[in-house]
This record gives C-alpha cells, sequence and structure tokens, in this order.
C-alpha cells in the first residue's frame, strides 16, 4: 500500500511587519506553474530538466526570482496561493526567501509522494488550523487546509487531477472525482474546491457540468451556474455563472481554449452572510502570453515564458 506523506512546515517571524491583505477582502489564487522542478538532479525529472540537458541550479534560481517578480506583480492580493506542479519544498523556499516571506507568506505545505510526482502546494497569509490530505491509489494527494477568515471557519481543497489524455488514467480521474463529489455532499463548511481539474465543464461534460438549474446530466460533479443553488453537493463554478460567465480559458490545447482550472464554491459564499463571493479573473500577466494571448511555458533551455496555464484569481468580501 502507497504511502503519502504531508510536509507542512510553518515559517514563524518574532516581527510583526508583515503586510495585511487589504481589508474587506480575502483572495484565493491557484496556478499550475508547469514543471516547476528544483536545481538537484535526483533522477526522476523529465529529461529537459536532467542535469544532463543543462538544468542547474543558477537556471533554477533565475527562475524562483522570475516567478517571485510574477506573482508580486499580478497574484500580490491573493492571501492563499494554491499551486500545482512543484516538486519540492526548495521550491516554496526559495520563493519564500526570494521575497514572498517579505510580502507577508508565512506559512506553507506541499503534499508530497514517495514516488516524485510533482505535487499541490499552498503559500498563505493566514494561518491553517487544520491540513490533511485526500487521495485515491495511484493518484496526487489533494491538499485539504481549514482556514478562519474574518471568524468564519472555510474548508479549501486544493486538487490536480490526472491527465485526461492517457487512457489508463480514466479510473483514477473517475475515483478523483468521486472523491470531490464526496466531499461537497458532505461538507458544512462553505467550501472552495480549486486547482487543475484537467477538465472542462463546458467540454468534458460527463465528468463535470451544469447550467443556472442545476441540470448536470450525468456528471460526476454537479455544477451550477446560479450560486444560491450550490447545495446538496452541487457547487457553483464561475464558468457557468448564468449572469457573468467567465470567458476564455486558462489552457490553449489543439486549437482551442480549454478551462481546465476552475474554482468550485458552496452556497455559502452567495447567502449574504460573512464571507461572500465577488468575481474571479484569469490572469495574463507580463511574460506569460504570446502576441496572440495565448500563455508561454517556462523553457529550461531559454528561461523565456512563465507556464502553459494562467493563473485564477479569486476575491471574497469579508
Amino acid at each position: 500500500m502507497r504511502r503519502f506523506l504531508l510536509l507542512l512546515l510553518v515559517i514563524m517571524f518574532l516581527c510583526s511587519c508583515s503586510p495585511e491583505s487589504e481589508p474587506g477582502f480575502f483572495a484565493i489564487a491557484t496556478w499550475n506553474m508547469a514543471e516547476f522542478f528544483d536545481g538537484r538532479d535526483d533522477g526522476t525529472e523529465f529529461p529537459e530538466w536532467s542535469g544532463k540537458s543543462g538544468w542547474n541550479q543558477d537556471k533554477f534560481n533565475e527562475r524562483i526570482e522570475k516567478s517571485v517578480m510574477y506573482i508580486l506583480s499580478n497574484l500580490a492580493d491573493a492571501d492563499l496561493l494554491v499551486l500545482e506542479e512543484i516538486e519540492s519544498e526548495e521550491v516554496l523556499v526559495s520563493m519564500l526567501e526570494k521575497g514572498l516571506k517579505k510580502s507577508g507568506y508565512l506559512y506553507y505545505g506541499l503534499a508530497q509522494t514517495e514516488s516524485g510526482m510533482l505535487s499541490v502546494a499552498f503559500l498563505s497569509r493566514v494561518k491553517p488550523k487544520e491540513v490533511a490530505l485526500y487521495s485515491v491509489p495511484s493518484s496526487r494527494p489533494m491538499l485539504s487546509l481549514k482556514m478562519n477568515v474574518n471568524g468564519e471557519d472555510i474548508h479549501i481543497v486544493a486538487v490536480h487531477l490526472r491527465s485526461r489524455l492517457e487512457e489508463k488514467n480514466d479510473g483514477i480521474r473517475r475515483e478523483e472525482l468521486e472523491l470531490i463529489a464526496s466531499i461537497a455532499e458532505r461538507d458544512d463548511l462553505p467550501l472552495v474546491v480549486l486547482g487543475d481539474f484537467n477538465s472542462d465543464p463546458t467540454i468534458h461534460t460527463s465528468e463535470m457540468a451544469g447550467d443556472r438549474w442545476g441540470n448536470n446530466g450525468d456528471a460526476i460533479i454537479l455544477l451550477t451556474g446560479d450560486g444560491r443553488m450550490a447545495e446538496d453537493g452541487v457547487l457553483y463554478s464561475p464558468y457557468l455563472d448564468y449572469a457573468s460567465p467567465l470567458e476564455g480559458g486558462t489552457y490553449f490545447y489543439e486549437g482551442r481554449w480549454e478551462k481546465l482550472d476552475n474554482v468550485l464554491l458552496s452556497s455559502h459564499f452567495f447567502d449574504g452572510e460573512s464571507i461572500e463571493f465577488r468575481e474571479t479573473r484569469i490572469v495574463k500577466g507580463s511574460g506569460s502570453a504570446d502576441y496572440s494571448g495565448k500563455p508561454i511555458k517556462y523553457s529550461p533551455g531559454s528561461g523565456s515564458g512563465m507556464s502553459d496555464h494562467f493563473a485564477l484569481l479569486s476575491y471574497f468580501s469579508v
């Protein structure tokens, strides 16, 4: 039986000079950073990230500095950063030391497996009350964070589901989707499920789908475009919003935009009490897109680009 490891590491400081988040707002970002390997050659890296291919500590440090500048310029509103495809603790610590610590990110964690699979991670200005893992065999563990925001506990589940492009993943993906659906059905706290689902609710409707009225067909994850109907296991997606759907996508594949990265919310964020959802934005910062607006994946050879995914940034009023 495979054993999953959770590396939860907390940095504590004696000073209290860290900047606060904007009063009245709480924000969460999710970003697939695309194969963020550290500077060590462990033998488990993809070929283009090996020492033989020229990847080394100096290039890693350059990517860290570039990523930190991008986050501070485009995602600094986020009190919680959920990151996908992170190889190790070194990536997180390096980003903190190169500038994110000064911006108030004091807590971090990594859902790391023994297999060396690229993992889901977080950087946060808010100290989690509880951190745990959800997982199914042969999948990336999902991070479960419980936080107190303005006196109210919320539950955040960070995910990166297996790719749809490999047939061998079909059974694993179904189990991952069913796990998320079961969390949505039984959770009593305000729930946010976000990350890279490798599924577009407007295309892959057998996996996750819905409309304003909660018509979901045979989907595993039930969605709606009306937050007030996001209950009894149904979750709201900004891509399906009946009044102002989030346009475009976060990933461009075979000539079309796909909405693979998503932020799913329970009805608690639409009930007019305490924490309320305001909006989700697709973030296309300088250096992350080409002349046609498509994301540019980071190149370990040239150091150009950022990621083949755009980030999502969601705002809540508190």
